[in-house]
Protein backbone atom coordinates (compact mmCIF):
# COMPACT_ATOMS: atom_id res chain seq x y z
CA UNK A 1 0.00 0.00 0.00
CA UNK A 2 1.25 3.49 -0.89
CA UNK A 3 0.68 6.88 0.67
CA UNK A 4 0.68 9.68 -1.63
CA UNK A 5 1.41 13.16 -0.36
CA UNK A 6 0.25 15.88 -2.87
CA UNK A 7 1.47 19.31 -2.05
CA UNK A 8 3.73 22.95 -3.92
CA UNK A 9 6.58 24.03 -1.55
CA UNK A 10 5.48 27.18 -1.68
CA UNK A 11 1.58 26.24 -0.28
CA UNK A 12 1.30 27.56 3.11
CA UNK A 13 -1.23 25.13 3.59
CA UNK A 14 1.15 21.99 3.30
CA UNK A 15 3.32 24.09 5.43
CA UNK A 16 0.53 23.88 8.10
CA UNK A 17 0.32 20.37 7.13
CA UNK A 18 3.71 19.26 7.93
CA UNK A 19 3.54 18.23 11.19
CA UNK A 20 0.57 15.52 10.38
CA UNK A 21 3.04 14.05 7.76
CA UNK A 22 6.28 14.16 9.71
CA UNK A 23 4.22 12.43 12.25
CA UNK A 24 2.74 9.86 9.91
CA UNK A 25 5.50 9.18 8.22
CA UNK A 26 7.58 8.50 11.65
CA UNK A 27 5.11 6.31 12.94
CA UNK A 28 4.06 4.21 9.30
CA UNK A 29 7.20 4.28 6.96
CA UNK A 30 8.03 0.54 7.79
CA UNK A 31 4.24 -0.13 6.69
CA UNK A 32 3.40 2.04 3.43
CA UNK A 33 5.52 3.34 0.66
CA UNK A 34 5.24 7.14 1.29
CA UNK A 35 5.48 9.47 -2.20
CA UNK A 36 5.54 12.58 -2.28
CA UNK A 37 4.19 14.77 -5.45
CA UNK A 38 4.62 18.43 -5.84
CA UNK A 39 2.31 19.97 -7.70
CA UNK A 40 3.63 22.94 -9.62
CA UNK A 41 1.27 25.52 -8.16
CA UNK A 42 3.34 28.72 -9.64
CA UNK A 43 5.47 27.56 -12.87
CA UNK A 44 5.72 28.97 -16.09
CA UNK A 45 2.71 31.67 -16.97
CA UNK A 46 1.77 31.55 -12.95
CA UNK A 47 5.77 32.38 -11.47
CA UNK A 48 4.67 35.31 -8.82
CA UNK A 49 7.30 38.07 -7.60
CA UNK A 50 6.93 39.04 -3.87
CA UNK A 51 5.24 42.42 -3.42
CA UNK A 52 3.03 44.24 -1.09
CA UNK A 53 -0.40 42.70 -2.07
CA UNK A 54 1.51 39.25 -1.64
CA UNK A 55 2.59 40.03 1.58
CA UNK A 56 -0.59 41.10 3.23
CA UNK A 57 -2.10 37.89 1.82
CA UNK A 58 0.20 35.78 2.92
CA UNK A 59 0.19 37.06 6.11
CA UNK A 60 -4.00 37.00 7.02
CA UNK A 61 -3.47 33.11 5.70
CA UNK A 62 -0.47 32.61 7.64
CA UNK A 63 -2.15 33.71 10.83
CA UNK A 64 -5.33 31.30 10.26
CA UNK A 65 -2.50 28.51 9.14
CA UNK A 66 -1.01 28.59 12.65
CA UNK A 67 -4.25 28.92 14.68
CA UNK A 68 -5.44 25.77 13.07
CA UNK A 69 -2.59 23.04 12.52
CA UNK A 70 -0.10 24.68 15.69
CA UNK A 71 2.77 25.35 13.19
CA UNK A 72 4.59 28.40 13.15
CA UNK A 73 6.32 30.90 10.88
CA UNK A 74 9.32 32.19 11.55
CA UNK A 75 10.47 35.56 12.18
CA UNK A 76 13.62 35.14 9.55
CA UNK A 77 10.21 34.57 6.88
CA UNK A 78 8.36 37.28 8.14
CA UNK A 79 11.20 39.80 7.20
CA UNK A 80 11.96 37.95 4.02
CA UNK A 81 8.60 38.19 2.59
CA UNK A 82 8.94 41.86 3.01
CA UNK A 83 11.01 41.71 0.08
CA UNK A 84 10.03 43.05 -2.81
CA UNK A 85 12.01 41.36 -5.80
CA UNK A 86 11.87 37.77 -4.73
CA UNK A 87 10.69 35.32 -7.72
CA UNK A 88 8.29 32.78 -6.48
CA UNK A 89 8.46 29.59 -8.64
CA UNK A 90 7.29 25.96 -7.72
CA UNK A 91 9.10 24.38 -10.34
CA UNK A 92 12.91 24.82 -8.48
CA UNK A 93 11.63 23.40 -5.28
CA UNK A 94 9.48 20.58 -6.81
CA UNK A 95 12.23 19.99 -8.39
CA UNK A 96 14.69 19.58 -5.90
CA UNK A 97 12.12 17.27 -4.29
CA UNK A 98 12.28 15.20 -7.66
CA UNK A 99 15.67 14.83 -7.23
CA UNK A 100 15.24 13.38 -4.03
CA UNK A 101 12.23 10.82 -4.71
CA UNK A 102 14.85 9.65 -7.67
CA UNK A 103 18.25 9.62 -5.49
CA UNK A 104 16.93 8.89 -2.23
CA UNK A 105 13.11 7.61 -2.24
CA UNK A 106 13.24 6.82 1.46
CA UNK A 107 14.22 10.64 2.39
CA UNK A 108 12.04 12.18 -0.12
CA UNK A 109 9.14 12.99 2.97
CA UNK A 110 11.67 15.20 5.09
CA UNK A 111 13.69 16.57 2.63
CA UNK A 112 9.73 17.85 1.69
CA UNK A 113 9.56 18.94 5.09
CA UNK A 114 12.95 20.49 5.25
CA UNK A 115 11.91 22.48 2.00
CA UNK A 116 8.78 24.01 3.57
CA UNK A 117 10.45 24.73 6.64
CA UNK A 118 13.82 26.68 5.16
CA UNK A 119 11.33 29.29 3.99
CA UNK A 120 8.68 29.59 6.68
CA UNK A 121 10.51 29.44 8.99
CA UNK A 122 14.23 30.16 8.87
CA UNK A 123 12.91 32.82 5.91
CA UNK A 124 15.01 31.14 3.16
CA UNK A 125 15.16 32.10 -0.86
CA UNK A 126 13.81 28.27 -2.28
CA UNK A 127 15.64 29.24 -5.72
CA UNK A 128 19.63 29.44 -5.41
CA UNK A 129 21.07 25.78 -4.56
CA UNK A 130 23.05 26.61 -1.81
CA UNK A 131 19.33 26.28 0.19
CA UNK A 132 19.14 22.34 -1.12
CA UNK A 133 22.38 21.48 -0.36
CA UNK A 134 22.55 23.10 3.30
CA UNK A 135 19.52 20.59 3.53
CA UNK A 136 21.26 18.09 1.70
CA UNK A 137 23.83 18.18 4.74
CA UNK A 138 21.52 17.67 7.76
CA UNK A 139 19.87 14.96 5.76
CA UNK A 140 23.30 13.21 4.65
CA UNK A 141 22.41 13.39 1.08
CA UNK A 142 25.42 13.71 -1.34
CA UNK A 143 25.44 16.77 -2.20
CA UNK A 144 27.48 17.17 -4.97
CA UNK A 145 25.65 14.27 -6.58
CA UNK A 146 21.98 16.17 -5.82
CA UNK A 147 23.41 19.30 -7.66
CA UNK A 148 24.45 17.17 -10.58
CA UNK A 149 21.21 15.34 -10.99
CA UNK A 150 18.59 18.71 -9.99
CA UNK A 151 20.06 19.82 -13.09
CA UNK A 152 20.14 16.86 -15.31
CA UNK A 153 17.55 17.11 -18.18
CA UNK A 154 16.11 14.28 -17.16
CA UNK A 155 14.91 15.35 -13.96
CA UNK A 156 13.65 18.62 -15.22
CA UNK A 157 11.56 16.26 -17.47
CA UNK A 158 10.51 14.12 -14.43
CA UNK A 159 9.19 17.13 -12.99
CA UNK A 160 6.95 18.05 -15.36
CA UNK A 161 5.72 14.58 -15.74
CA UNK A 162 5.19 15.07 -12.11
CA UNK A 163 3.07 18.22 -12.45
CA UNK A 164 1.27 16.26 -14.89
CA UNK A 165 0.20 13.54 -12.54
CA UNK A 166 -0.91 15.78 -9.59
CA UNK A 167 -3.29 17.24 -12.37
CA UNK A 168 -4.97 13.78 -12.70
CA UNK A 169 -4.86 13.26 -8.94
CA UNK A 170 -5.99 16.22 -7.21
CA UNK A 171 -7.50 19.47 -7.28
CA UNK A 172 -6.01 21.26 -4.57
CA UNK A 173 -3.01 21.11 -1.96
CA UNK A 174 -2.53 19.43 0.08
CA UNK A 175 -3.83 16.03 -0.27
CA UNK A 176 -3.16 12.95 0.66
CA UNK A 177 -4.44 9.81 -0.91
CA UNK A 178 -4.18 6.09 0.08
CA UNK A 179 -3.70 3.53 -3.13
CA UNK A 180 -4.76 0.09 -2.03
CA UNK A 181 -4.83 -2.56 -4.73
CA UNK A 182 -4.64 0.08 -7.65
CA UNK A 183 -7.65 1.92 -6.23
CA UNK A 184 -6.79 5.15 -4.91
CA UNK A 185 -8.61 7.00 -2.02
CA UNK A 186 -8.78 10.30 -0.10
CA UNK A 187 -7.68 10.32 3.48
CA UNK A 188 -7.00 14.12 3.29
CA UNK A 189 -7.99 17.67 1.49
CA UNK A 190 -7.06 20.50 3.60
CA UNK A 191 -5.64 19.97 6.95
CA UNK A 192 -6.31 17.13 9.40
CA UNK A 193 -5.03 16.57 13.06
CA UNK A 194 -2.96 13.68 13.00
CA UNK A 195 -5.07 11.71 15.10
CA UNK A 196 -8.23 12.33 12.70
CA UNK A 197 -5.97 10.83 9.90
CA UNK A 198 -4.70 7.78 11.64
CA UNK A 199 -8.40 7.43 12.17
CA UNK A 200 -9.42 7.76 8.65
CA UNK A 201 -6.50 5.54 8.13
CA UNK A 202 -6.59 2.61 10.52
CA UNK A 203 -10.77 2.94 11.74
CA UNK A 204 -10.57 0.41 14.33
CA UNK A 205 -7.23 1.91 16.12
CA UNK A 206 -7.91 2.43 19.47
CA UNK A 207 -7.16 5.96 20.56
CA UNK A 208 -6.54 7.65 24.40
CA UNK A 209 -9.58 8.57 26.16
Amino acid sequence: MEIIYIMDPLCGWCYGNSKTLEKLWEKYNNTYTFTVLPGGMWTKANIRTQNTAMVNYFMKHDKRIEELTGVKFGMPYIDFIQKNDVELNSEIPSRAIVTIKDMAPEKTVPFAIAVQKARYFYGKDLNPDQTYIDICQELEINSDRFIETFHSKAIKLNTEKTFQQVAVLASSYPTLLLKKDGIYSILEQGYLPFEELELKLHPNIKTKS
